[in-house]
């Protein structure tokens, strides 16, 4: 199939006309008179934050007094006040200001804030008319290179509505984490045809209004607004927010490239919306600016990858047999090393000059969607691989582990999702040979809800795969991670049953990994 660069997509998505307009406004217009006035409260999908830096972060909400019901808050543009405090009661006021909810963005608004204090929390709520938001806490990041002994996080990923109850974020909150990184699949596109918990509005999303009518649908759970309320989020996304399976420019189904990226399009800009993203996030038609990278102190830096927007096709698939599947060995295009998943511009970001292990930081963190490392699914004689995972593109992943290993990258660990499962790695050099340097560590968190039909078929595989220490698809919930200077320690937390609103939630097990020591122990 022909490649299509990024330049010819943003060409293209002119032509469509599919520009995402938004037009930031930071005093209220002289034109916009009255107070507004709404049907029910206007603050229902609730408050969050995101992207922090040593100085600032984003501030969401959308007006939506009737969730389901867009034309409910009319087609005029909104002004919407914010104040930001440096306690929870607001009596120390630090920034106030407005900006205008504009109906063609689906009256969502962000707050680029800037100029604010690093390393600590700040307090904010929304107001418009006479109505008031829940509060949100945001936390900025400590400034560049500080001293910075601990940072508590939680990985997130997978959450179909219709399978579960988000009980695992209500237990998230209440560990208390300072911030909360999530990895893609926050909606999913289809409606799920098994037993159902709850119902979504949507069966099949293509068009704008049915991506926005499922983030509406999502963003109501109160133990996710909760989540979002408590802490900032770093987001990126993996292949639901859009279609099951897709590769870059190619759906799962070969849908024709033109259709395609129209439903990418609105996709993307649904998904803007409803985040607290940056500015630069921003998408132009079928294309979005998601892969960054943040530093919290001397203690951890962040290399947030988008492992779908770039990838190439996955190997060996025809528009018969597309997607998500198992490949064997004579699968040779897997191995070709010009193929990537993240793109040569963002592969190139990540391993370049100035990329991946170049600051003088304790510990390198690598967050993608993907399993990283290897997994022989076939016991015995042969093999075969998920083709998605980066199995499907041995090059590139080579490519990452060559700069790990030739620039002595400090305690790299990687992370990962949308396998439904948890899985704890020992990341070597060459995964065909067990006795190989572990160069890093993995962790791969479970879904939320999202559930897993394969543990008990792919625990037979493992005595093939010495390298993976442990695999568990039994179970929905995250990861907890606490890291000091000397060690990091992950939490691999489950919840009991997300079929029911009730919490149950414990520790399936906890690992560990050591300053200067690559791979995973159970603590």
């Amino acid at each position: 199939m022909s490649k299509i660069s990024r330049r010819e997509l943003i060409r293209a998505a002119s032509l469509l006309g599919l520009a995402a307009f938004s037009r930031p406004v930071l005093a209220v217009p002289q034109w916009i008179t009255g107070k507004p006035r709404f049907i029910d409260y206007p603050f229902k999908l609730g408050v969050a934050s995101g992207d922090p830096t040593p100085t600032g972060v984003v501030l969401w909400t959308r007006l939506a007094p009737a969730p389901l019901d867009r034309t409910a808050v009319g087609a005029d543009p909104i002004p919407v006040g914010y104040e930001i405090a440096a306690d929870d009661r607001f009596r120390k006021i630090v920034r106030t200001g407005h900006v205008v909810a504009h109906p063609e963005n689906a009256h969502a608004v962000h707050v680029d804030v800037e100029g604010l204090e690093s390393g600590r929390p700040y307090w904010y709520r929304f107001r418009v008319g006479d109505e008031v938001s829940p509060v949100g806490r945001a936390m900025t990041a400590p400034a560049m290179l500080a001293p910075t002994d601990h940072l508590r996080f939680a990985v997130a990923s997978c959450q179909h509505y219709e399978q579960g109850y988000y009980t695992a974020y209500r237990d998230m909150v209440a560990q208390n984490p300072d911030l909360v990184v999530h990895l893609g699949d926050y909606i999913y596109e289809f409606s799920y045809s098994g037993s159902k918990v709850r119902r979504a509005p949507v069966k099949v999303a293509r068009t704008l209004d049915e991506y926005r009518l499922l983030y509406a649908t999502y963003k109501q759970d109160p133990d996710l607004q909760a989540a979002h309320a408590h802490t900032s989020w770093y987001l990126n996304w993996d292949d639901h927010e859009v279609a099951n399976d897709y590769a870059g420019i190619y759906d799962a189904k070969y849908e024709p490239t033109k259709s395609f990226l129209l439903r990418r399009a609105a996709a993307y800009k649904a998904y803007f919306e409803h985040q607290p993203l940056r500015r630069a996030a921003k998408p132009i038609g079928p294309n979005a600016f998601m892969y960054q990278r943040a530093a919290f102190g001397d203690l951890l830096e962040f290399n947030m990858l988008d492992t779908r927007q770039y990838r190439d096709d996955q190997p060996c698939q025809t528009p018969e047999n597309g997607g998500w599947r198992l490949i064997d060995d004579t699968c040779k295009e897997r191995l070709d090393p010009k193929r990537t998943i993240l793109g040569m511009e963002q592969e190139h970001w990540l391993l370049g000059g100035s990329g991946l292990g170049r600051r003088p930081v304790k510990w390198n963190v690598i967050t993608q969607g993907m399993l990283f490392s290897k997994h022989d699914f076939k016991l015995g004689p042969g093999e075969q691989f998920g083709s998605e995972y980066w199995d499907g593109y041995v090059g590139s992943r080579d490519r990452v582990l060559d700069v790990i290993e030739k620039r002595k990258v400090s305690n790299p660990v990687i992370l990962g999702g949308d396998v439904h499962a948890y899985y704890v790695c020992d990341v070597k050099k060459d995964f065909d040979d067990p006795k190989s340097a572990t160069v890093a560590s993995e962790f791969v968190g479970t879904s939320i809800t999202s559930g897993n039909s394969h543990h008990y078929q792919n625990v037979k595989s493992l005595p093939d795969n010495p390298h993976i220490k442990l695999y568990d698809g039994r179970y929905r919930g995250y990861i907890l991670c606490d890291v000091d200077k000397k060690r990091w320690q992950s939490d691999l937390r489950i919840v009991k049953d997300v079929t029911s609103p009730e919490l149950n939630a414990s520790v399936l097990k906890s690992y560990v990994v050591e300053d200067g020591v690559a791979g995973p122990q159970e603590a």
